[in-house]
C-alpha cells in the first residue's frame, strides 16, 4: 500500500517528463512557424501550449496529492528525497531520477521559450520598420493640410491648469 502511492508518484513524474520531451519538440518546431511569420500557426501553437499548461499543472497537482499521500503513509512531515530513500531506496531512486530527466527538460524547455521569444520580438521589430518604411510621417503636411510646425506651435501653445 505505501509504496503503491510512490509508484503512483513516479509514474505521474513520468507522464510529466513525457509531456516535457513533446513540449520541447513543438518549441523547437516553432522557431519554423516564427522565421515564417505563420500568423495563424502560431496562434494554434499558443493554444496547444494554453492546454498543454492546463495537463501539465493538472499532472502536478495529482503529483503533489501522491506525494502527500506517501508522506501520511509514511508518517513523514514532508516529502524530501533523502527521507524517502531511507524508508524506500529502489523506488526513491527512480523517483529521483524522473524528477532529474523533469528538470532537464523544463531546463532546455525555458531555453527555447527564452530563444523564441527573442525571435519573435526580432521579427516584430522587423514588421514593425517595415511599416513604418511604407508609410512615413510626412514632413511638409499632414492629411488635413497643416504644416508639421504649424501643429507643434498649436499644441505648445495649449495650456493646462490643475487645480
Amino acid at each position: 500500500m505505501h509504496n503503491e502511492n510512490l509508484e503512483n508518484a513516479i509514474a505521474v513524474t513520468h507522464q510529466i517528463r513525457d509531456a516535457l520531451r513533446a513540449e520541447v519538440e513543438r518549441a523547437r518546431a516553432e522557431r519554423v512557424l516564427i522565421r515564417a511569420m505563420d500568423v495563424e500557426g502560431l496562434m494554434k501553437r499558443a493554444t496547444a501550449r494554453a492546454e498543454w499548461n492546463a495537463l501539465v499543472n493538472q499532472k502536478q497537482a495529482q503529483l503533489s496529492s501522491e506525494l502527500a499521500l506517501v508522506a501520511r503513509a509514511y508518517g513523514l512531515k514532508e516529502v524530501t528525497i533523502d527521507g524517502l530513500r531511507g524508508i524506500a531506496p529502489a523506488p526513491t531512486d527512480r523517483l529521483a531520477q524522473a524528477f532529474a530527466e523533469v528538470r532537464a527538460l523544463a531546463a532546455a524547455l525555458a531555453e527555447l521559450d527564452d530563444l523564441n521569444r527573442a525571435l519573435g520580438q526580432r521579427a516584430l521589430s522587423f514588421v514593425r520598420s517595415y511599416l513604418t518604411a511604407l508609410s512615413p510621417r510626412p514632413t511638409a503636411y499632414d492629411r488635413r493640410g497643416m504644416a508639421p510646425s504649424a501643429i507643434a506651435a498649436r499644441s505648445s501653445n495649449t495650456v493646462s491648469r490643475v487645480v
